[in-house]
C-alpha cells in the first residue's frame, strides 16, 4: 500500500462578483481567492484490488457517491484507467462544513494532487481539466495559490507577488445551501459585465495592502439568514477594518496586513459559545505531512 498525507486548506474569498446566469444553468462569476492555514488532513492511500473507500471524522455522509473526495477519486482511476486499484480516503475535518469556506472542494483537490503524486501520471493542466468536472472551486485548489478564479470557478489567473493576509474567520453553527443562495440571486441579484470590476485596480489595491473587499452573493445571504450581518457588526465593533463574507456564505472574516491586530481580535472571541472562531494566514502552496 502507498499513502500520503496532505493538509487540505480553506479558502476566503477577497472579493466574489455574480456576473450572469449562463443558459447551462452556473454562474459566470470572478473571484480573487486566497487560501488559508485552516486545514482538514486528508490521507489517501491506494493498493491493489478494486473499489473506493471514504472514511471521515466530523463529516456526516448519506451516499458516498455524492462526496467530491469519491468523485475525485472514481474520475482519477477513470482518466488514468487503473481499474486495479482501491483507494481508500480518510478526512479529519476542520473546515465546517456550508461554511463558504470551500472543505468539499478542498478534499476533492486533495485526493486528485495526493493520487497523482504517488501514481505519477498527469500534468497539473490535466488534473485542472478533470477537477472542472467535479466541481467549481476545486480547480483552485489544485493550485493552492492565490488567484483570480473565473468561467465558473474552472478558469485560474495565478496571482504573482499577492500578499499572504492574516484573517478572523467568524462561522456560525449552521449550514447554507449554496443553490439556495444563487437560486435568489437569479430573483434579486444584478448583472453585471466584466469590464464593471476594474479586477486590475483592485489586484493593485491588495498588493498595496487596501482591501476592497466585496461580494455579490452577501446581500442575498443576509437576507435569508440575518446572523451574518451580526457576525460582520461583531468583527467591525472589534475594530476589524475590512470585514466581508466569505463564499455563499455563512462564514465572515476580518482580514488584516499584520498578525498582531488579527491575534487580539482572535483572543478575544475564541472562548465564544455562539460561534466558532479561526485565526488564519494566507499560504501558498500544498502541505504534506511526513
Amino acid at each position: 500500500m502507498k499513502s500520503i498525507t496532505l493538509l487540505s486548506p480553506a479558502k476566503i474569498n477577497l472579493t466574489l462578483d455574480v456576473l450572469w446566469k449562463r443558459p447551462d444553468g452556473y454562474h459566470e462569476i470572478v473571484s480573487v481567492m486566497q487560501p488559508v492555514n485552516v486545514f482538514d488532513e486528508v490521507r489517501v492511500s491506494i493498493e491493489e484490488g478494486e473499489g473506493i473507500e471514504i472514511e471521515s471524522r466530523g463529516l456526516r455522509i448519506k451516499d458516498v457517491r455524492d462526496n467530491l473526495a469519491w468523485k475525485a477519486a472514481d474520475l482519477f482511476l477513470r482518466e488514468c484507467g487503473e481499474r486495479n486499484k482501491r483507494v481508500s480516503v480518510n478526512i479529519k475535518k476542520r473546515i465546517p462544513v456550508g461554511a463558504g469556506l470551500g472543505g468539499g472542494s478542498s478534499n476533492a483537490a486533495a485526493v486528485l494532487v495526493g493520487l497523482n503524486r504517488l501514481l505519477r501520471v498527469f500534468g497539473e493542466d490535466e488534473l485542472i481539466r478533470m477537477s472542472a468536472r467535479i466541481g467549481a472551486d476545486v480547480a483552485f485548489f489544485i493550485h493552492s495559490r492565490s488567484a483570480i478564479a473565473c468561467g465558473i470557478g474552472e478558469k485560474i489567473i495565478l496571482l504573482r507577488n499577492f500578499p499572504n493576509f492574516y484573517y478572523v474567520i467568524v462561522n456560525p453553527s449552521f449550514e447554507v445551501s449554496t443553490k439556495e443562495i444563487y437560486e435568489l440571486w437569479d430573483r434579486i441579484g444584478k448583472v453585471r459585465s466584466l469590464s464593471d470590476l476594474k479586477l486590475e485596480d483592485t489586484i493593485l489595491l491588495f498588493k498595496k495592502g487596501e482591501f476592497p473587499l466585496s461580494n455579490s452573493l452577501e446581500e442575498v445571504a443576509v437576507s435569508l439568514y440575518p446572523e451574518i450581518r451580526e457576525l460582520k457588526e461583531v468583527l467591525e465593533n472589534m475594530g476589524a477594518g475590512a470585514v466581508s463574507m466569505t463564499g455563499s456564505g455563512p462564514s465572515v472574516f476580518g482580514v488584516f496586513k499584520d498578525s498582531q491586530s488579527a491575534y487580539k481580535i482572535y483572543e478575544y472571541l475564541r472562548g465564544s459559545t455562539r460561534f466558532k472562531v479561526f485565526l488564519a494566514q494566507g499560504i501558498s502552496g500544498w502541505h504534506i505531512l511526513i
